[in-house]
Protein backbone atom coordinates (compact mmCIF):
# COMPACT_ATOMS: atom_id res chain seq x y z
CA UNK A 1 0.00 0.00 0.00
CA UNK A 2 2.85 2.29 0.73
CA UNK A 3 4.28 1.56 -2.45
CA UNK A 4 0.75 2.25 -4.03
CA UNK A 5 0.88 5.66 -1.88
CA UNK A 6 4.30 6.62 -3.00
CA UNK A 7 3.62 6.24 -7.03
CA UNK A 8 0.80 7.99 -6.74
CA UNK A 9 2.28 11.17 -5.46
CA UNK A 10 5.26 10.96 -7.58
CA UNK A 11 2.59 10.54 -10.47
CA UNK A 12 0.51 13.61 -9.13
CA UNK A 13 3.63 15.39 -8.97
CA UNK A 14 4.94 14.65 -12.25
CA UNK A 15 1.75 15.90 -13.42
CA UNK A 16 1.84 18.75 -11.80
CA UNK A 17 5.64 19.97 -13.05
CA UNK A 18 3.96 19.01 -16.78
CA UNK A 19 0.83 21.21 -16.84
CA UNK A 20 2.73 23.83 -15.51
CA UNK A 21 5.58 24.10 -17.54
CA UNK A 22 2.79 23.80 -20.59
CA UNK A 23 1.04 26.25 -18.69
CA UNK A 24 4.50 28.89 -19.12
CA UNK A 25 4.90 27.54 -22.55
CA UNK A 26 1.84 28.37 -23.67
CA UNK A 27 2.38 31.94 -22.27
CA UNK A 28 5.69 32.26 -24.03
CA UNK A 29 4.25 31.58 -27.36
CA UNK A 30 1.28 33.80 -26.75
CA UNK A 31 3.71 36.94 -26.05
CA UNK A 32 5.59 35.91 -29.86
CA UNK A 33 2.31 35.52 -31.08
CA UNK A 34 1.06 39.00 -29.62
CA UNK A 35 4.44 40.21 -31.28
CA UNK A 36 3.65 38.91 -34.96
CA UNK A 37 -0.39 40.23 -34.58
CA UNK A 38 1.56 43.73 -33.82
CA UNK A 39 3.39 43.78 -36.74
CA UNK A 40 0.62 42.89 -38.95
CA UNK A 41 -1.38 45.76 -37.43
CA UNK A 42 1.82 48.25 -37.53
CA UNK A 43 0.99 48.44 -33.41
CA UNK A 44 4.34 49.73 -32.44
CA UNK A 45 1.95 49.84 -28.52
CA UNK A 46 1.31 46.30 -29.05
CA UNK A 47 4.99 45.42 -30.57
CA UNK A 48 6.50 47.20 -27.69
CA UNK A 49 4.90 45.59 -24.94
CA UNK A 50 6.25 42.05 -25.64
CA UNK A 51 10.13 43.48 -25.45
CA UNK A 52 11.95 43.80 -22.05
CA UNK A 53 13.62 47.83 -22.34
CA UNK A 54 17.08 46.35 -22.51
CA UNK A 55 16.43 43.67 -25.97
CA UNK A 56 18.95 43.51 -27.98
CA UNK A 57 18.38 41.72 -31.83
CA UNK A 58 20.64 40.54 -34.45
CA UNK A 59 19.99 39.34 -37.94
CA UNK A 60 22.08 36.69 -39.55
CA UNK A 61 21.23 37.23 -43.65
CA UNK A 62 23.46 36.79 -46.98
CA UNK A 63 25.59 39.54 -47.62
CA UNK A 64 23.62 40.46 -51.25
CA UNK A 65 26.73 42.23 -52.71
CA UNK A 66 29.39 38.97 -51.49
CA UNK A 67 26.92 36.49 -51.07
CA UNK A 68 28.23 35.74 -48.01
CA UNK A 69 26.63 34.98 -44.60
CA UNK A 70 26.49 38.44 -42.16
CA UNK A 71 25.60 39.53 -39.14
CA UNK A 72 23.80 42.72 -38.20
CA UNK A 73 23.04 44.01 -34.66
CA UNK A 74 20.40 46.83 -33.55
CA UNK A 75 21.64 48.21 -30.57
CA UNK A 76 18.35 47.96 -29.37
CA UNK A 77 14.38 48.31 -30.72
CA UNK A 78 13.21 51.24 -30.54
CA UNK A 79 14.29 51.06 -34.82
CA UNK A 80 12.28 47.77 -35.29
CA UNK A 81 9.28 49.63 -33.45
CA UNK A 82 9.38 52.88 -34.96
CA UNK A 83 9.92 51.26 -38.67
CA UNK A 84 6.91 48.91 -38.38
CA UNK A 85 4.66 51.45 -36.35
CA UNK A 86 5.38 53.93 -39.46
CA UNK A 87 4.41 51.38 -42.39
CA UNK A 88 1.59 52.82 -44.41
CA UNK A 89 -1.70 51.20 -43.97
CA UNK A 90 -0.97 49.54 -48.21
CA UNK A 91 1.75 47.47 -46.50
CA UNK A 92 0.86 44.16 -45.15
CA UNK A 93 3.17 42.10 -42.98
CA UNK A 94 2.61 38.50 -42.17
CA UNK A 95 5.25 36.71 -40.47
CA UNK A 96 4.00 33.03 -40.73
CA UNK A 97 5.53 30.87 -37.69
CA UNK A 98 6.06 27.24 -38.67
CA UNK A 99 6.67 25.70 -35.72
CA UNK A 100 7.12 26.32 -31.89
CA UNK A 101 10.02 24.35 -29.81
CA UNK A 102 9.68 26.41 -26.65
CA UNK A 103 11.91 25.50 -23.30
CA UNK A 104 11.01 26.84 -20.11
CA UNK A 105 13.69 27.04 -16.93
CA UNK A 106 12.33 29.33 -14.28
CA UNK A 107 12.22 32.67 -15.37
CA UNK A 108 14.30 32.16 -18.38
CA UNK A 109 12.74 30.43 -21.72
CA UNK A 110 13.83 30.24 -25.16
CA UNK A 111 11.95 29.51 -28.58
CA UNK A 112 12.96 28.37 -31.59
CA UNK A 113 10.69 29.30 -34.30
CA UNK A 114 11.13 28.22 -38.20
CA UNK A 115 9.21 31.37 -40.27
CA UNK A 116 7.98 32.86 -43.41
CA UNK A 117 8.09 35.99 -44.04
CA UNK A 118 5.76 37.40 -46.59
CA UNK A 119 4.89 41.55 -47.44
CA UNK A 120 1.95 41.90 -49.25
CA UNK A 121 1.86 38.52 -50.16
CA UNK A 122 4.51 38.12 -51.76
CA UNK A 123 7.39 36.03 -50.09
CA UNK A 124 10.12 37.86 -48.77
CA UNK A 125 12.31 35.51 -47.15
CA UNK A 126 12.30 32.51 -44.48
CA UNK A 127 14.43 31.78 -42.00
CA UNK A 128 14.42 30.88 -37.63
CA UNK A 129 13.78 33.40 -35.10
CA UNK A 130 15.65 32.02 -31.92
CA UNK A 131 13.88 34.28 -28.72
CA UNK A 132 15.16 34.40 -25.42
CA UNK A 133 12.81 35.37 -22.93
CA UNK A 134 12.30 36.83 -19.25
CA UNK A 135 9.67 36.49 -16.70
CA UNK A 136 9.36 39.73 -14.89
CA UNK A 137 6.44 41.21 -12.54
CA UNK A 138 4.35 42.07 -15.45
CA UNK A 139 5.09 38.24 -17.55
CA UNK A 140 7.13 36.96 -20.23
CA UNK A 141 9.09 39.90 -22.11
CA UNK A 142 11.26 39.03 -25.16
CA UNK A 143 15.00 40.09 -24.08
CA UNK A 144 16.87 38.78 -27.09
CA UNK A 145 15.82 38.02 -30.27
CA UNK A 146 17.98 36.52 -33.36
CA UNK A 147 16.66 35.52 -36.79
CA UNK A 148 18.49 33.93 -39.68
CA UNK A 149 17.19 35.11 -43.28
CA UNK A 150 17.48 33.30 -46.40
CA UNK A 151 16.06 33.06 -49.70
CA UNK A 152 12.55 30.62 -49.60
CA UNK A 153 13.18 27.43 -51.65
Amino acid sequence: MKKIFSFLLLFLGISFAITAQNAEEKAVQSVIEQLFTGMQKHDSTMIRATFHPTARMQSIGINRKTNVMALTTEANIDGFVKQIGSLTANVQIEERVLSYEIRVDGNMATAWTPYELFVNGKSQHCGVDAFQLYKTENGWKIIALADTRRKCE
